[in-house]
């Protein structure tokens, strides 16, 4: 903090750690962003060294510092990025801070930054903490465009939670040049029991993250440090002492310079040496000011000291001449921590419950004296700490209230905590809240659900339920229940029965809302389990419900489920209505998650259709949808998956793992991310990258936890099976078959049943095979080829994917003809399944002596194959030819292409293309990320690309060479 940037002595002994800050801020502007951790134990001069380091860059760089106080769970949540913050934002300017950030910051960083204005409302607290975090980003990097950044965040070994998960998120995914956050902890072990302690070995992992430990000073460091201090060279027993007694910690050997260095005293002695050496007026005011924090203001120190101006300036003066306190702003601050501790330490009992009890009057009689909106935590630990049990417990709850404005869940669960903790401390805690013990319950367990803690949630509502009487208050008991069904949800517990027993309590006379509400949960869990027909049912009574009070909510998602219904039934065109119909309504009423839900939705309803390119487009309006409204991070990382998916299945693989890769980096929730694994997986596997095919699915079933739903466990599942077919190890492959043909009923599959079907037919044709020697074995076979027969008959075929693999089956199991399942594939334009298809007609038409049909399909699909990259594909073609003499010369290589266009012959790849065409046109790499829904480092790392392949030293020559050469001409009308 600003407290040690005036000291007197020069820094010394810090060289090599000062060349690392300065090496660290020069990568910042050519490599991009960085974080340093910078790692040292008390006193060792781990605020001095970055004092020094943000001093030396002068108008190069816009510093900004915060800081983390000693106030446990009373911490203010996200207390340094408050106050860097809300500096940024004065240095700013309001107007032009809102101008930086979509609506103004009023849908996320208003919480934090009230001069913004008032937050408009946030439905749902998991996208609204998205949001915040998407928006304090979104101001760092524009703000580095003008002057680059330099974040300070000292003492991060006291930071809650909120401030850690903050910190994480950015580290993550600052992709703008000219960022270097500088963050100072103390050691901490891994394990221990603070929010910080994880962080260091998580951020290690990033490549954009530094650690620079801070060791003791050398015994030459040290003796040039005393000689500052003492004024001359010191006596060699005199500086043998001091080395021994300090251990090269320069906060000791200045508390040791003017003293008898062999005093066996503590440590802590020696630094209360020199307050007790003030006048006693200045004691007063340290000890005031030790209680009051590490940093405080000037009148809020003036009110707890009980002090004028002039005998506060008297009392201050030999205290800042000691350099025991250093003025910082309009303010002042304990020149190092353990000075606080030290003087705090020495406190009598009384005095330190009076002097804590002072404090809490005076914020309370004034809360802006507190620093950067810190009045409700400050008041909650003052309260605490001075024993006043009623007041502590009131405050807890505006402190609770406060945190949960700016979506700080575990502050807020602490808060909540606190008051449970104290219910019984009050004579009228429900009249004093304006809630009872419930209600408290409740929002604890709100926070806990949102904060990550969804065990510690349901032990909460449990609680409130056994307080509850479904019989005096079934609405309230309904919605409690709701919310234990979502906090069993996200632990892998099975959230029905606790929804229908809500569902059957909510009266439906009087509680329409609530019963709309809870009907339109359990329509979307009975889809997702595949109990169509009831959870249709459901559906429409929430609709009817949401129509009859007029809420846009209810109706989007009870709409949104509908249509998913419908779709699975192949009746595309009104499912497509339908979502369209949600999406209006949702659009309509503000409801953001709503309306993304129900635009993923259609973007997957149009993919299961075999609509591919319809689906793609949907996906990418959906994921800038997402942008604009501040959720890239969370709801536009699904849609990115959305995206990818029918880019997969139209063979744009290298498009759809760019686009996967750099929404993976986004951090997005468990669930999304698993799901752009599982699609990462996909395109893995189908290029014979199966290693990497395989790690993505182990991420993904470790990101998804036990699976809900059949369609949750199925899709890894069927994944699994044809990777384990691909790879040759029929063994893992049969296994995951035995699971799924086992514990799921297919009949009420509609999308992965007939793929199982397929490739269950092929791992048990190619065991029958080997199972020549083994009759008992065959026959085992047999019956369960069989039952694959029987159960084909029974599984339903909703559209066109769908008959497209019953059509492979039928043919892999000699039911039907290759030729339409050549033609089903080739009707939806997906390239690899109809290689496939057309690998399985020419073997086919090989065995059966039709060598003319057998060329034509071996030719054209291994053409697909070597364009598509799909090379154990294009081997199996190759292969076949080999066996049956079939001659593939018009098929070009798969590794060399040859050149058929200006693309080609200026060896630029097709995204490459893409972006040299949005450079003629004059776009940065921001514009560019935004257009092709990539990220920004990505896009510079094709432009990098393109400048080396075209030979030329800057965009602006690029463009005027695809002028020259005519590449982007506007089509002839």
């Amino acid at each position: 903090m600003d407290r040690d940037a005036g000291c007197g002595a020069p820094l010394v002994g810090r060289e090599r750690e000062s060349g690392v800050l300065e090496r660290a801020w020069g990568r910042v502007g050519a490599e991009g962003p960085g974080v340093l951790l910078v790692r040292g134990d008390a006193g060792l001069g781990k605020s001095r060294l970055v004092a020094e380091f943000a001093a030396g860059l002068g108008p190069r760089a816009r510093v900004l510092r915060g800081g983390c106080l000693d106030m446990g769970p009373d911490n203010l949540p996200f207390g340094p990025f408050v106050t860097v913050l809300r500096r940024l934002s004065r240095d700013l300017g309001t107007s032009a801070t809102a101008a930086l950030l979509p609506s103004g910051g009023r849908r996320g960083l208003a919480r934090l930054l009230p001069e913004l204005g008032e937050p408009f409302p946030e439905g749902d607290p998991d996208l609204g903490r998205a949001r915040l975090f998407e928006e304090v980003l979104i101001l760092l990097e524009r703000a580095a465009e003008e002057r680059p950044l330099l974040l300070i965040l000292e003492d991060l070994h006291w930071a809650d939670r909120s401030t850690c998960e903050l910190l994480a998120f950015l580290a993550r995914n600052l992709d703008q040049p000219g960022v270097l956050v500088l963050a100072t902890h103390r050691p901490l072990a891994p394990h221990a029991d603070a929010p910080f302690a994880a962080i260091p070995a998580l951020l290690a992992r990033l490549a954009n993250t530094e650690a620079l430990d801070l060791a003791p000073l050398a015994r030459p460091d040290v003796a040039r440090q005393l000689a500052d201090l003492i004024g001359h060279t010191p006596d060699p027993r005199h500086l043998e002492r001091v080395f021994r007694r300090s251990e090269g910690n320069p906060l000791f050997v200045e508390a040791l310079a003017g003293t008898d260095a062999e005093t066996p005293a503590p440590l802590t002695e020696l630094l209360l040496a020199e307050v007790r050496s003030i006048p006693d007026p200045g004691r007063r005011v340290l000890r005031a000011a030790a209680v009051a924090g590490t940093t405080l203001g000037h009148a809020f120190l003036r009110s707890v000291a009980e002090l004028d101006e002039v005998a506060l300036e008297d009392a201050l003066r030999p205290v800042i001449d000691a350099r025991l306190l250093v003025a910082v702003g309009d303010g002042y601050a304990f020149r190092h921590t353990l000075i606080r501790d030290a003087v705090y330490g020495d406190l009598l009992p009384g005095e330190r419950i009076r002097l804590h009890a002072r404090c809490a009057h005076v914020l309370a009689a004034d809360p802006a004296l507190a620093f950067e909106g810190r009045a409700a935590a400050e008041l909650a630990a003052h309260w605490y700490a001075a024993g006043d049990r009623a007041r502590a417990f009131t405050a807890a709850w505006h402190a609770a209230a406060a945190a949960g404005t700016a979506y700080a869940y575990a502050e807020r669960l602490a808060m909540s905590q606190r008051v449970l903790d104290l219910w019984d401390a009050v004579p009228d805690p429900a009249g004093e809240l304006g809630t009872d013990r419930i209600g408290v319950l409740e929002l604890a367990a709100d926070a806990a659900v949102h904060g990550g803690a969804a065990g510690r949630a349901e032990e909460l509502l449990t609680a409130a339920l056994r307080d509850l009487d479904p019989g005096r208050d079934p609405e309230r008991t309904a919605r409690v229940l709701a919310s234990r069904a979502a906090a069993r949800e996200r632990t892998g517990r099975d959230a029905l029965p606790d929804l229908e027993r809500a569902v059957r309590l909510a009266p439906a006379d009087r509680a329409m809302s609530t019963r709309g509400r809870l009907l339109a949960s359990l329509a979307d869990t009975l889809a997702s389990r595949g109990r169509d027909r009831v959870a249709r049912e459901h559906a429409r009574e929430a609709l009817r419900l949401g129509e009859a009070v007029a809420d846009g909510s209810i109706r989007a998602r009870a709409l949104t489920t509908s249509a998913m219904l419908t779709a699975r039934t192949g009746d595309l065109a009104p499912a497509v209505e339908l979502y369209e119909q949600a999406a209006r309504i949702a659009r309509a009423e503000g409801c953001d998650d709503d309306l993304l839900a129900a635009i993923a939705g259609r973007a997957d309803a149009l993919q299961a259709a075999g609509e591919h390119r319809a689906a793609a487009e949907v996906a990418r309006r959906g994921v800038a949808t997402a942008r604009s409204l501040g959720l890239a991070r969370s709801r536009g990382t699904l849609l990115a998956a959305n995206l990818a998916e029918p880019l997969v299945a139209l063979g744009r693989w290298t498009e759809a793992v760019e686009i996967l890769t750099d929404a993976i980096a986004l951090d997005p929730p468990p669930v999304y991310w698993a799901w752009l694994c599982i699609v990462r997986a996909e395109a893995a596997a189908a290029g014979g990258a199966h290693d990497v095919a395989a790690a993505a699915l182990r991420d993904a079933r470790t990101a998804l936890g036990p699976p809900h739903t059949q369609e949750t466990c199925l899709e890894p599942d069927v994944l699994a099976c044809r990777l384990g077919y691909a790879r040759g190890d029929l063994a893992e492959a049969h296994r995951v078959l035995d699971h799924i043909l086992t514990e799921h009923d297919l009949t009420r599959s509609r999308r992965y049943a007939w793929p199982v079907l397929v490739v269950a037919w092929r791992v048990q044709r190619i065991r029958h095979a080997q199972a020549v020697r083994d009759p008992a074995g065959r026959a085992a076979i047999e019956a369960q080829l069989a039952e694959l027969l029987a159960l084909s008959r029974e599984l339903p075929t909703p559209g066109r994917v769908q008959h497209a693999h019953r059509c492979t089956f039928e043919a892999e199991s000699g039911t039907g003809s290759w030729a339409d399942a050549v033609a089903a594939w080739r009707a939806i334009e997906q390239p690899y399944a109809l290689a496939d298809a057309l690998l399985g007609g020419a073997a086919a038409a090989l065995a059966a002596g039709d060598r003319d049909l057998a060329t034509e399909y071996a030719r054209e699909g291994s053409t697909l194959a070597g364009r598509l990259g799909a090379h154990p594909l294009h081997a199996h073609f190759e292969q076949l030819a080999r066996r049956g003499r079939l001659n593939l010369t018009p098929t070009p290589s798969p590794v060399a292409p040859a050149p058929a266009d200006a693309r080609s012959r200026l060896g630029l790849t097709a995204r490459e293309f893409e972006v040299l065409a949005l450079v003629a046109q004059g776009l940065g790499n921001r514009p560019i990320a935004e257009h092709l829904f990539i990220s920004v480092k990505t896009a510079g790392t094709h432009v990098s690309n393109i400048l080396a392949k075209l030979a030329v030293t800057s965009r602006t020559e690029a463009a005027a060479l695809a002028h020259r050469l005519d590449l982007f001409a506007p089509e002839a009308p």
